[in-house]
């Protein structure tokens, strides 16, 4: 009982430590902020027959792979410290600009190599002499740390949004980047999540348009009028609702890397990688086929790695609202924080650097509708690029076995084209 209130939450965990099933069951407390944790046991999943390539770690995944990297920490004016690992060329001249790579929601820096040598694009671009660095969002298991908050105490260490990856994260990694290089400009390629950062940062603090010498933009979001998954819209119209339980039992942090979903999809895909995975994926982008079973396999390892409520309900939002906008804070908020009663839409006609969309028929969290209406208002607009494969989705712009003819090809020959300008 809580301020007249009865707590009736409840959480069950299930956790498998060698021959020893332990259930614990907690009521979470209104006040303190609710972390639920599982240790990684590389031994269990070893004598399981994992992929061990699904359990590696970036540096480990790129060693193994023959390549070396360099790992960084940079802080946000926030006070995050966000993780960025540097694959180095073996080039004895590298090419003239940097790449800074940044991943989708849920997702972490191993998304550009977990794929293997010859589709991991991190690689790939490695092996044509470009200098990569890979980023990760502030929350996910590289970036789980600030100055002053702890994670697993501190509401408010989870209290942002895609507007924060956007104005503090993206910002500060290219800095840093363009620091650590000794370069002007860089290119940014991003995925998903990674591209909506893209435009928040280059729409709300244009003059970051200057650093950036082209951006490719994988399954890019922004605007979420056309989405097509039934899951996703009908979770939207509960956004408010869902988000006020959660704040009511302070989950902020959801599906990390060792909470309970991640282990136990991690395990399922790793005995039935095709008819389990392929469906969760057909469930979130529309996904049909042109990943390996073994691909599969290994992504639901690097998959949902945490994120937080606030992310989650913006985006709820901009389904709603069928706006490309910032976080809806409430009347009274919003008009102490922008000035009016609701929050301004991010104005992307001042995306003034060079951008290429690279987009497909088939992907339902991307949708070409959504793509159009973004590509209508960029007003340096490269080209818009569409996969004409009915199968191609959303995680295929990663993974797909025909990712290298249909969509690294096209990169490359932009990067060396803008090499030259």
């Amino acid at each position: 009982m809580q301020d007249g209130k009865m707590i009736s939450y409840i959480i069950l965990i299930v956790c498998v430590q060698g021959s020893v099933l332990t259930i614990s069951v907690i009521y979470p407390h209104p006040h303190k902020l609710l972390s639920i944790s599982i240790p990684e046991n590389r031994a269990l999943k070893r004598s399981l027959g994992f992929i061990e390539d699904t359990y590696y770690n970036f540096t480990e995944l790129a060693n193994k792979y023959g390549h070396e990297t360099e790992e960084y920490e940079v802080t946000t004016d926030d006070g995050y410290l966000l993780t960025i690992f540097r694959i180095k060329t073996k080039c004895v001249t590298p090419r003239p600009y940097p790449i800074v790579l940044l991943h989708g929601i849920m997702d972490s820096a191993d998304a550009w190599i977990l794929a293997g040598p010859e589709l991991g694009l991190g690689y790939i671009l490695a092996n044509n002499c470009y200098d990569v660095w890979a980023a990760n969002h502030r929350g996910n298991q590289y970036s789980r740390k600030h100055i002053k908050l702890n994670p697993n105490t501190d509401f408010e260490f989870w209290n942002y949004s895609i507007d924060e990856h956007g104005y503090y994260d993206l910002p500060a990694i290219v800095d840093h980047v363009l620091n650590a290089s000794n370069k002007e400009k860089v290119y940014f390629i991003g995925h998903s999540q990674g591209t909506t950062d893209f435009f928040i940062m280059t729409s709300i603090r244009p003059e970051y348009n200057n650093k950036i010498h082209l951006s490719i933009q994988l399954a890019p979001v922004a605007y979420l009028k056309h989405l097509k998954i039934p899951l996703a819209n009908f979770a939207a119209k509960q956004t408010e609702l869902i988000k006020n339980i959660l704040d009511d039992i302070s989950l902020q942090e959801l599906l990390g890397k060792y909470e309970i979903i991640h282990p136990v999809l991690e395990q399922l895909c790793q005995v039935a990688p095709v008819p389990l995975c392929e469906f969760i994926l057909q469930l979130t982008t529309g996904y049909k086929d042109g990943i390996s079973p073994r691909t599969l396999s290994v992504a639901f390892g690097h998959l949902v790695v945490g994120v937080s409520a606030k992310t989650l309900s913006h985006f709820g939002q901009l389904i709603q609202s069928k706006k490309f906008q910032r976080y809806d804070e409430g009347r009274e908020i919003n008009l102490q924080k922008y000035g009016s009663e609701n929050p301004p839409e991010y104005n992307v006609s001042k995306i003034t650097s060079a951008v290429l969309l690279m987009c497909s028929k088939n992907d339902l969290l991307s949708s070409l509708e959504n793509v159009n209406e973004l590509s209508s208002r960029l007003p340096n607009l490269v080209e818009e690029y569409v996969v004409q494969d009915k199968s191609w989705s959303h995680h295929n712009f990663l993974w797909g076995i025909k990712a290298p003819e249909y969509v690294f090809n096209k990169i490359l020959g932009y990067l060396k084209k803008y090499d030259q300008i």
